[in-house]
This record gives C-alpha cells, sequence and structure tokens, in this order.
C-alpha cells in the first residue's frame, strides 16, 4: 500500500492548522482563541465539512457511499487519488480537528468570562461560577458599600454536606452549642462581606506604611476554607451616596483553596462581571 496521498493530506491539514494558530496570535490557543468562540468554531467546522462532502459529491458524481469510499481508498493505494479527493479528505480531517477542539472545550474547559456581555447576564455569572462549576465556590455575592446585595448565588448542596463537619456555633448565650445550618453559614457570609468593606479602613492602615495606596483585593486562608474580597467601583471619600461596589465570595473546600481552583473560579466570575460592565458603560 502506498501512504503518500494519504501523508500529504495530513501534511497539508496540519500546516493549515498551524497557520491558523500563528495567525490568530494566541499563545493559549484553547483558552484564548477556542473556547471564548466555541460557537463559531463549531459552524467553521460545519462549514469546513460540508465543503469536503460537496466536493466528494462532485468527483464520484453520486452519492452513494460505496463510490465514496473507492475514491478515499485511492488515498492509500498505489493509484493516484484525484486533487478533488485530496481537498475534500483535507477539509473533512480539519473539520474533525475543530470538532474535536470545541468538545474539548466544552468537556474540560469553563466557560469564558468575555461570553458574559449584556446586563442580563450578570445572574447568568453567578449561578454558572458559583453553582454549576464545581470544586470551588460555594457563595458569592456583588454588594454596594451600602449593604444593598446586587447579586447572589450559594451552592446549598455542597454547604448543607460541610455543616456537620464544621465547629458547632452558639447564636445567643441561652442556646446549646448546635451544628450550623446552610442558611445560617450564608447569612454569615453575607454580614461577613459587609464588615471587611466597614473596616477596610484598618485594613488599608496595616499596609500604609508600604505606600502602596488602598487595598483593592484580599483573599483569607481560614482553617475551614477562605473566602476572597475585591472592590469592582473603590468607595469615594468625597461622596455621601458613592460607597463602592465589591464582590465577595467564599469557600468550604480547603483543597480548593489550596489548589487555587477557588480564587480560579472567583477571577473568573470577576472578570465576567467586569466584562458585562465595561458593555453597559458603552451602549
Amino acid at each position: 500500500m502506498n501512504f503518500s496521498d494519504l501523508f500529504i493530506v495530513l501534511a497539508s491539514g496540519s500546516a493549515l492548522y498551524g497557520l491558523i494558530v500563528a495567525v490568530t496570535r494566541r499563545r493559549n490557543f484553547l483558552i484564548k482563541a477556542v473556547n471564548p468562540h466555541r460557537g463559531t468554531w463549531f459552524v467553521a467546522a460545519v462549514s469546513i465539512l460540508w465543503v469536503g462532502v460537496s466536493l466528494l459529491r462532485w468527483e464520484a458524481g453520486t452519492w452513494d457511499l460505496t463510490t465514496w469510499g473507492s475514491l478515499i481508498k485511492q488515498l492509500v493505494t498505489d493509484l493516484p487519488a484525484p486533487p478533488r479527493v485530496k481537498v475534500a479528505s483535507m477539509a473533512v480531517f480539519l473539520s474533525v480537528l475543530f470538532l474535536v477542539l470545541v468538545v474539548w472545550c466544552l468537556a474540560f474547559l469553563p466557560r469564558d468570562p468575555s461570553t458574559f456581555r449584556r446586563p442580563g447576564d450578570r445572574k447568568t455569572a453567578f449561578k454558572y461560577y458559583v453553582e454549576r462549576l464545581a470544586g470551588g465556590l460555594d457563595y458569592a455575592q456583588l454588594a454596594w458599600g451600602d449593604g444593598e446585595r446586587l447579586e447572589e448565588a450559594a451552592d446549598r448542596k455542597h454547604i448543607q454536606q460541610m455543616c456537620p463537619h464544621l465547629p458547632k456555633i452558639q447564636p445567643t448565650a441561652n442556646e446549646p452549642p448546635r451544628t450550623r445550618t446552610a442558611d445560617e453559614q450564608i447569612q454569615f457570609w453575607r454580614e461577613m462581606g459587609g464588615i471587611i468593606h466597614q473596616r477596610m479602613g484598618e485594613l488599608d492602615g496595616l499596609i500604609e506604611h508600604a505606600h502602596h495606596g488602598r487595598n483593592r483585593r484580599i483573599a483569607f486562608d481560614a482553617e475551614y476554607g477562605g473566602f476572597f474580597f475585591k472592590y469592582l467601583r473603590l468607595p469615594d471619600p468625597h461622596s455621601k451616596i458613592d460607597h463602592g461596589l465589591y464582590l465577595f465570595a467564599a469557600t468550604l473546600n480547603q483543597e480548593a483553596l489550596d489548589s487555587q481552583t477557588a480564587e480560579e473560579h472567583f477571577h473568573l466570575l470577576l472578570q465576567a462581571l467586569q466584562h458585562i460592565d465595561r458593555s453597559v458603560r458603552t451602549l
């Protein structure tokens, strides 16, 4: 058997793929080029596949798959394959490659933050990065500095699973210590975000000596999990109504904290909110 024509098809397809990667100028091609545009790459894969099918139909003169098979077999036989068969095979090769890339992104990569564009996408972003994207955050809230919550999401199932393993609480002096509920833990987090914001002046004072300005982002690694705080808009000290806008998130998963998975999910949610905010400002 002669594999020269098949080698030419694979080599040409690989070279074209390399050219596409080079033209996009993306160092992390899957993360930066494919994942944010899964739909576009899927449409491209289907379109290229249709080109290949059309060329095979043109060369065969029929829709009979047996005839198509005999044409494709010429890629590995001593009989030279027609040019249209070579181009069609390369198109099919590229389309399958693009489909594999899309499926890989769907299976192993989180949704890219840039796909959240409209103001209505804010709630969807919270649900996705907190409730649907497992192994990271258990809770997140977006709130104004005056205490008004704009968005909130919590992985109640995981929180409930973790509550029996956390230290007992004693809400009042007259009550015996007991296991916290998921609702109580969520309320603790709601209050925690506000406390960090209210006492930010003290935290700013801790780093004042280094002359780096004020805090913008803080991460806490606690005995049980941890939490993150980031200002999307810093409070205006000269305004009576602008108390800033912050994102607060927490996790009870120590493994997610140690592996930085929780921080990665927090960063993805933050990027999604920043992208939505930029879109709103340009509407």
